[in-house]
Order: C-alpha cells, then structure tokens, then sequence
C-alpha cells in the first residue's frame, strides 16, 4: 500500500518510479469502480437529455481539448526522446522487453502521469453525451479498457508499455489538436480526421507486432518483463481496438463514399448557397 499522494510522487524529485508503482497497485480497484461508475454515468446523462437541448459548452470544450492536447504533446515529446534512447544503447528488443530507463526520471514521470490521465479522458464523454453527439460502443469501451489496463500494467512494471504509452501520446497530440480546432469552428478536411484514424489503427498493429515479438522472445527463453495475465488482456484488447477502429473507418469513409465526407461535402454546398 503507497503511503505517498499522488501530487506528492508527481512532484517529487527525482521521481520515484517505485512509490508510483505502489500507488497505482494502491488505487487499481478505485480505478476500476470509477470506471464502471462512469458507464453508468454517461447512460444516465445520455437518457437525462433526450428530451432536452443539447448544451452550448463550446469554450469547456475548447479549454477542455487544449490541455490534453498540450499533454499529449509534451509526452510524446519526452517520451520519444527516452525511447530512441533507449532503442540506440540497449537495442530494439530491449526497448521493450526490459522495464529500463524508460521508466525513470523525467521520461518515468509522464508514463507515471499517462497513466494516470486516463481516468481524466473519461470527461471526453461527459461533453458527448450534453452537446447529444453520438455515443459510440467503441468511444466507452476503449476509455473503460485502456483505463484499467493501464493500473493493471503500471503497478506490473510491463516493459512493452514503452511502446504503448509513445505511441498513445504520439497519436493523441495529433487527435486532441484537431478536436480543439474542430470545437474553434476551425474547418479542418474530412482528410484529416481520416488520417488520425489510419493513426490510431497503425499504433494499434505496431503494437501487435511488438506483442508477438515479446512472445517469440518468452518463449525462445529469453527473460522479459511481462505478465501472462495482463498479456493476454493486452493483446485481447489490442485485437478488439484493431477490430472496433477498423470498423469505424470503414464505414466513415469507405462505405457509401464515407458519411464523414458525404458531411464535408453538404456543408460546403450549405455554405455556398448561404453566399
């Protein structure tokens, strides 16, 4: 059990990557139940404003989009720079096979706080479900997967977490940008959203093939530091995120010409017969 705060193992200097360890095996069953919480939440926004307006909170949302974008780009600053680090003095399979550098210091500090930003991205939905967007299977249940597994894999001490959390960062500088553009009223090509979900997908099949070197690697005796059970719901959820993303471009911007584009092309024609 941690006896140290969460703002306490943020600020600390330097960071301590085990009190954070302690801290996340401390609060994996408090996750959990907010995560479940949150499902619960949202469904009874969902049903709450069915007969009612959608709300106009479009500056929350922009402040809301703006710092994890920020967020998201400060990590995968750091976090690229630690991880080709660490790919350039250990090599390739040590960059996730062996929980090194990559987990201490500066670069140790915002895997820390990735982690723990995942129960702050479940306000995402919050502003879907008050401005009445869609609420997609695929938008809850990826929070409510990826949450979870990020304490369960912490506290473990994964090493192909390396991997994952660059990755996550990476993707959602990009993503969390174009949403604030997008709650600016800034007009942004179809393109582009389409471009962020070829992303997300890619990060997801990288992930795949460091999942299977891992098991190659396991299983030809060398030592990684991995855990069957949180491997397995990796790659179970990887393979969903495959599925579930795969599905979503499809049938946005390949079915019927793309509903995204069929949207952007209504709205130029609106636009233009307003001129």
């Amino acid at each position: 059990m941690s006896n140290a705060s969460f703002l306490e193992i943020a600020l600390a200097s330097p960071f301590n990557y085990e009190a954070a360890k302690a801290y996340t095996y401390a609060i994996q069953w408090p996750a959990f139940w907010i995560s479940i919480a949150y499902i619960f939440v949202i469904f009874g926004i969902q049903n709450y404003m069915k007969d009612r307006a959608p709300l106009d909170i479009r500056l929350p949302l922009r402040l809301w989009n703006l710092w994890l974008a920020v967020f998201s780009i400060a990590g995968s600053y750091v976090t690229t720079t630690a991880l080709f680090t660490e790919i350039r003095t250990e090599g390739l399979a040590s960059s996730y096979c062996y929980a090194g550098n990559f987990f201490q210091g500066t670069p140790g500090l915002w895997t820390f706080l990735f982690c723990m930003s995942k129960v702050a991205e479940l306000g995402d939905t919050i502003f879907i479900v008050l401005r009445k967007r869609p609420l997609m299977f695929l938008h809850w249940y990826h929070h409510v997967a990826t949450l979870n597994y990020g304490m369960l894999t912490y506290a473990d001490g994964t090493a192909y977490n390396t991997w994952i959390i660059w990755l996550n960062f990476s993707v959602h500088a990009i993503m969390y940008s174009y949403y604030f553009l997008a709650a600016c009223k800034i007009r942004v090509p179809a393109a582009v959203a389409q471009s962020i979900t070829f992303l997300q997908i890619s990060q997801f099949i990288i992930t795949h093939a460091v999942l299977f070197h891992v098991l190659y690697l396991v299983a030809t005796g060398t030592p990684c530091h991995m855990h069957g059970l949180t491997y397995t719901y990796c790659l179970l959820m990887e393979i969903s995120y495959v599925y579930l993303f795969g599905l979503f471009f499809y049938q946005s911007y390949i079915q019927g010409g793309g509903k995204k584009y069929q949207r952007e092309q209504a709205a130029k024609k609106a636009a233009a017969k307003a001129e």
